[in-house]
């Protein structure tokens, strides 16, 4: 609280009244006031403390903060703001600043961490000026919460994370069809005029493979890179409608069976998002399958909020052991076995968790078959559940 020293001006101090001791005196009533407002309207949190720690003012800013009344702050040390197991670090701090105070800016010394009312933490930074006032020094704490700095960061890292893979990609993915290409044009060079046609054909259509390769890997590094975009939830998805084109778009092998058991009611979500999962799942399933002919079957259900969606085959299966590394980026169980960009599942649970989701394995050692299970928001929905 500030007192103005002008008794005339403000009847109810007197020099027996406690609180013209305070962090500071003014002379004049108006200077209080005009003080009193800056102090309130600043766009961070001010404290004024003593020498003790104890807080003597604090701005509304601080309040709002913290979430605390004034009354509730003012006498109390300033490691009520701090959690308790950084209290007992933090008195030793602000002692051996007592001892050696200098100014310090904000952005100047690491972080803290502050804990308001209500027990919630979140982070911030501070900034120190030592004042002399009448009634002793004190020290000016400048507060800011830096939480949306700090999620600004962590999203940053992610992206110098994602801009590391693609990089790996253009290295080393990326370069070995292109080395393959070339190479093969090099057979041709050599063997255009004596090899016969038939065979030069062959490293032709050898060449075409290897550039869809190629194609088939930038397209799904591009809808990786947009996984992490939410899509407004604007289109109404029929799940029968929905597999029924993902299944015709992926053209399984004739050999294999496809059994299909969804619920025909429908809810609002991205089409393409989820459309893109599906395919990408039974792609996968088709891809690693070990035989010639192989099942599949797709079931989905509502559960409250979530539409679930399980897809099962009755391929070799997927070991413990490589039940997390499967959803990294570039990762093949059998890389000499099967096709692929190392990108689809990775984009799986990308999508998935990019739209508010989860995507989880069942594939128990020892035994045939895997089910990849996806519980997917459906947001507002156009009718009951069947």
């Amino acid at each position: 609280m500030l007192r103005s020293q002008n008794t005339h001006a403000d009847p109810k101090n007197s020099k027996d009244d406690p609180e013209t001791h305070s962090a500071f005196q003014f002379s004049d009533w108006d200077d209080l006031k005009a003080f009193q407002a800056i102090f309130d309207s600043a766009p961070y949190g001010v404290l004024i403390t003593n020498s003790n720690g104890e807080i003597e003012a604090a701005n509304a800013r601080v309040l709002d903060m913290f979430g605390y009344e004034e009354t509730e702050l003012i006498g109390n040390t300033v490691e009520m703001l701090v959690p308790a197991r950084s209290r007992s670090g933090h008195v030793r701090q602000r002692e051996a600043y007592r001892r050696n105070p200098s100014a310090r800016a904000m952005g100047a010394g690491r972080d803290l961490t502050g804990q308001r009312h209500d027990g919630i933490e979140f982070p911030l930074e501070i900034g120190l000026n030592i004042l002399d006032a009448p009634s002793g020094q004190k020290t000016c704490v400048t507060v800011i919460d830096i939480t949306q700095r700090k999620r600004i960061e962590l999203q940053l890292r992610d992206t110098r994370a994602q801009l590391e893979e693609f990089c790996y990609v253009a290295s080393h993915d990326l370069r070995s069809p292109i080395r393959g290409v070339a190479n093969l044009l090099e057979f041709l060079r050599e063997d255009i005029a004596e090899k016969p046609r038939a065979e030069l054909m062959h490293h032709v259509d050898r060449m075409a493979h290897r550039v869809e390769n190629v194609e088939r890997l930038i397209t799904d590094l591009l809808a990786y890179a947009r996984a992490g975009k939410r899509e407004a939830a604007t289109d109404t998805i029929s799940l029968p409608e929905l597999i029924a084109w993902t299944i015709e778009l992926e053209d399984p092998p004739e050999t294999f069976e496809i059994v299909v058991d969804v619920p025909s009611a429908t809810f609002t979500g991205s089409a393409t998002a989820l459309g893109t999962v599906i395919r990408n799942l039974l792609a996968n399933a088709i891809r690693h399958h070990d035989r010639e002919e192989g099942r599949i079957e797709v079931r989905g259900w509502f559960e409250g909020s979530h539409c679930v969606i399980e897809i099962s085959d009755d391929g070799p299966g997927i070991p413990a052991a490589a039940h997390d590394r499967i959803f990294r980026l570039f990762q093949r169980l059998n890389a000499r076995k099967a096709e692929g960009s190392g990108l689809g599942l990775a984009l799986v649970r990308r999508l998935v968790e990019g739209h508010g989701g989860t995507i989880s394995l069942r594939s128990p050692d020892g035994e045939r078959g895997a089910t990849f299970r996806i519980e997917w928001p459906r947001f507002a929905r156009t009718d009951h559940d069947d």
